[in-house]
């Protein structure tokens, strides 16, 4: 992993994301799947963004 302060943050967030969704699985909360497609859209937007931006770099 290199030195890019938003893929480092990109990767504290994608762990908090599915320690949280354990964690609804856990409770067995009904919003679990809601929760998980919006966040999964999200977090595989942010990583296909910032290897955009970061090609040619690394």
């Amino acid at each position: 992993m290199n030195n890019n302060p938003v893929r480092a943050a990109l990767f504290a967030l994608t762990i908090l994301y599915g320690l949280l969704i354990a964690l609804l699985a856990v409770l067995d909360t009904p919003a679990l799947g809601l929760v998980a497609a919006i966040g999964g859209v999200l977090l595989g937007l942010g990583w296909a963004f910032s290897g955009r931006f970061t090609r040619g770099r690394a």
